[in-house]
C-alpha cells in the first residue's frame, strides 16, 4: 500500500498530528529513544509505511486511545498493542472494525465533508493481514520514551476502557475520543443510563482537576479546530455543566437531523 496524502503537522515539539482523511486523527509522540503510537485510525493506506518514512526512525509503542473501528481500523498492521482491559474486546464495543464498517464509515465523512480524497477504498482499505496482540494498560500506565514521559490515565464515558495520555515535556493531553465537541456517552458502561453519565461525569472531573499540568488538549477528530489546532479550552467545562445539568435534571433537548444523509 501506498502511503498516499495523510497530512501531517508537528503540533507541539515532537508531537505529530497524522489527519487520515478527516475519518480520525493519529498521534505520534517521540521521545529520544522511542516513540509512542496513538491509535491506528480506521486503516486507511500505510499508516506504519508514514510514520516510519516521514516521522521517525526510533523504535516505537503503539496503544489505543478506546476500541471503535475508526481507532483501532489499522491494527491489523501492527502488533502489539496496549488498551485498557474493559476495551480488549472489540465485539463489545457497537463499532467492530470489520472491512464493512471500515469501508462505510469512510464513505460517511466522504458523503459529510463533500471533498475527494486520494485513495480508493477498494485498494485501500484492505482485510487485516494479522489479528494484533492486545497489552493491558491501566490507569497511570507511564511511557518512557527517553527525555519525556506520556502517562495514559483512565477516562471512562465514551467506552468503558477510555483513556487519555499526558505528556510531561509539553504539557500536552492527547485525548482520545474522551472529549469532543460531538461527544457521544456509551450508555452501556454501566447498569443504566444515569449510572453511565455518573462515571463520565466522574472521569472528567477528574482529568480536569489535573488541568495545572496540561496547557492543552487535542481530541482525535478534529471537529471544531482546525488539524494542528487544539481544542477550545471551554470544551471540557462546558462537557461537564453538560453532564451535571442532565444528572440534575435541568438538561433541555432537542433533536437534530445528523446531515449525513
Amino acid at each position: 500500500m501506498a502511503c498516499r496524502t495523510m497530512p501531517w503537522f508537528e503540533c507541539r515539539e515532537g508531537i505529530f498530528e497524522i489527519d487520515e482523511f478527516d475519518c480520525t486523527e493519529v498521534f505520534v509522540v517521540v521521545g529520544d529513544e522511542r516513540a509512542l503510537v496513538i491509535d491506528t485510525g480506521t486503516g486507511i493506506g500505510d499508516l506504519k509505511g508514514l510514520i516510519e518514512s516521514k516521522i521517525t526512525d526510533k523504535p516505537y509503542i503503539v496503544a489505543a486511545s478506546h476500541n471503535h473501528g475508526d481507532h483501532i481500523g489499522g491494527a491489523g498492521w501492527f502488533s502489539p498493542i496496549y488498551i485498557h482491559p474493559k476495551d480488549m474486546d472489540w465485539n463489545t464495543s457497537g463499532v467492530v472494525p470489520t472491512l464493512e464498517f471500515r469501508k462505510d464509515y469512510a464513505s460517511v465523512i466522504t458523503r459529510r465533508e463533500n471533498k475527494h480524497y486520494a485513495y480508493d477504498p477498494e485498494e485501500d482499505i484492505r482485510k487485516w493481514p494479522r489479528i494484533p496482540e492486545f497489552l493491558p494498560m491501566e490507569d497511570g500506565h507511564a511511557f518512557d520514551l527517553g527525555g519525556r514521559k506520556v502517562t495514559a490515565y483512565h477516562c471512562p464515558g465514551h467506552t468503558a476502557g477510555e483513556m487519555v495520555f499526558l505528556d510531561d515535556k509539553t504539557g500536552t493531553l492527547l485525548c482520545g475520543d474522551a472529549f469532543n465537541c460531538n461527544w457521544l456517552l456509551n450508555t452501556g458502561i454501566a447498569p443504566t443510563p444515569r449510572e453511565s453519565a455518573q462515571i463520565a461525569l466522574n472521569a472528567m472531573e477528574r482529568i480536569y482537576g489535573m488541568r495545572d499540568r496540561y496547557n492543552s488538549v487535542f481530541n482525535f477528530h478534529h471537529d471544531f479546530r482546525g488539524f494542528g489546532q487544539p481544542l477550545s479550552p471551554d470544551v471540557i467545562p462546558n462537557l461537564i455543566t453538560c453532564l451535571r445539568e442532565l444528572l440534575a435534571g435541568k438538561a433541555s433537548f432537542r433533536q437534530e437531523a445528523d446531515g449525513l444523509n
